[in-house]
């Protein structure tokens, strides 16, 4: 009886968080109804392509923020028409090794969902577990946040998880604790069609998330 209960609260630890099952609902880019004119000069002008993992409410736009303050905030990119997100701002909140990811404006990110296999798909070795697109990192199961919390679901694995390991949290820290350089100017631009895989093995270092002052800007 004891090893179904640790079975079943490990199964429920590596389950994802219920604001990672709105992330993957939420329709993002689209024109934000309480402040369709802010934010012209931007190339995301007035769209909503931010996400609250606190409130879990649904996307926001920059004029949103201010009613944020101290949250935790996801911003969303975009390449190819679809919605991606920097590794920098979930390693901290959600494991998402086993995921493929992309560099994306110099910086790993991953896809929020599968995208469609046009033809034949991209040729690999691996290929991902839940929609079968080829991966190029063999270490890797998941194309796509979407299909790695659809294989927590369909596989019973428990290698496969979503659970943070207090190990890497500290690892990082420590990192940034005793790095002194500073950070690269972000690109202007949400919609980078130039990405490429890179290795997940190599994410322990990245910086920490952004989070949103009371004025409703980012802080680094």
């Amino acid at each position: 009886m004891a090893g179904l209960k640790k079975m079943a609260l490990l199964d429920a630890q590596r389950a994802p968080p219920a604001w990672l099952r709105r992330l993957l609902e939420t329709d993002f880019f689209e024109p934000c109804p309480e402040h369709a004119g802010a934010c012209r000069s931007t190339r995301s002008a007035g769209c909503c392509n931010f996400f609250c993992t606190n409130c879990a409410g649904g996307a926001l736009c920059s004029g949103c923020l201010g009613g944020h303050a101290g949250h935790e905030i996801i911003q969303i990119r975009r390449s190819s028409s679809h919605c991606l997100v920097k590794v920098a701002d979930l390693q901290h909140l959600l494991n998402v090794s086993q995921v493929q990811t992309y560099v994306s404006n110099g910086e790993p990110a991953v896809f929020l969902d599968k995208r469609t296999i046009s033809g034949n798909g991209k040729p690999g070795a691996t290929k991902c577990e839940e929609c079968g697109r080829g991966l190029h990192d063999a270490g890797c199961l998941f194309c796509s946040l979407g299909c790695k919390a659809k294989g927590i679901k369909d596989l019973l694995d428990f290698s496969i998880t979503f659970a943070v390991d207090p190990r890497s949290e500290r690892s990082e820290e420590e990192t940034e604790s005793e790095s002194e350089s500073e950070p690269e100017p972000e690109s202007e631009s949400d919609d980078d069609d130039s990405f490429h895989p890179t290795k997940s093995r190599k994410l322990g270092t990245l910086p920490g998330p952004r989070q949103v002052t009371a004025r409703g800007h980012q802080s680094g």
